[in-house]
């Protein structure tokens, strides 16, 4: 049975990030930094991941769900500021209200001109509120337990665009009628490299 995310488990999974795996990926000679935030949060006294969908009317990435991250700016003090800030800025929770668990290791985008570095952190406060977001941005936020997520039946292996490197798609229940009805490319990427560090056992 999935563990509760109780404090235990939470410091367990920081230390069991410290040690993440690196790839020898392509990026552009110029490439910017991005980072993201894999939110962690308890829904219905589940274990969840919360996902956000981008904006409908975006000109790139329109529908794709993904989670709360972008570009860093020069005023971030550090990549993770780049995560938290953004997160505040999509779907409204403040830095306060996360603790950051740990890392995975960074990846790139479709063309590699984004180095993205993937967090990992826990919502804590006890109601997730899934209308608190950026309609600019985000189309709507929703959550998955992680039941569901590390249930073989959810998910399909693919090849990672043109690498060697082999991940899952993971599919999205028919309730959420907006958006995408995968997870895939870089979000289902680290969503897969993370669940193989703090929940191995669990994660088959």
């Amino acid at each position: 049975m999935l563990p509760p995310f109780s404090t235990s488990t939470l410091l367990l999974f920081s230390r069991r990030l410290l040690n993440y795996p690196t790839f020898k990926l392509k990026y552009q000679p110029n490439v910017k930094e991005a980072s993201v935030l894999m939110p962690l949060c308890i829904v219905d006294d589940k274990p969840s991941v919360l996902f956000t969908v981008r904006n409908m009317n975006m000109r790139t990435h329109r529908g794709e769900i993904s989670f709360p991250g972008g570009k860093q700016d020069p005023t971030d003090e550090s990549l993770e500021g780049t995560a938290l800030r953004e997160t505040f800025e999509e779907i409204g929770y403040p830095p306060q209200s996360i603790d950051l668990l740990g890392r995975y290791s960074a990846v790139p985008n479709k063309t590699g001109s984004l180095r993205v570095h993937p967090f990992v952190g826990f919502i804590k406060d006890k109601e997730i509120d899934l209308t608190r977001f950026n309609p600019d941005e985000v189309s709507r936020v929703f959550t998955l337990p992680v039941e569901y997520l590390i249930d073989r039946k959810n998910r399909e292996i693919k090849q990672f665009r043109n690498s060697s490197i082999k991940y899952p798609v993971f599919k999205v229940p028919n309730d959420i009628q907006e958006g995408e009805k995968e997870i895939w490319g870089l979000t289902s990427f680290i969503l897969d490299g993370v669940f193989r560090k703090i929940i191995p056992k669990h994660y088959p």
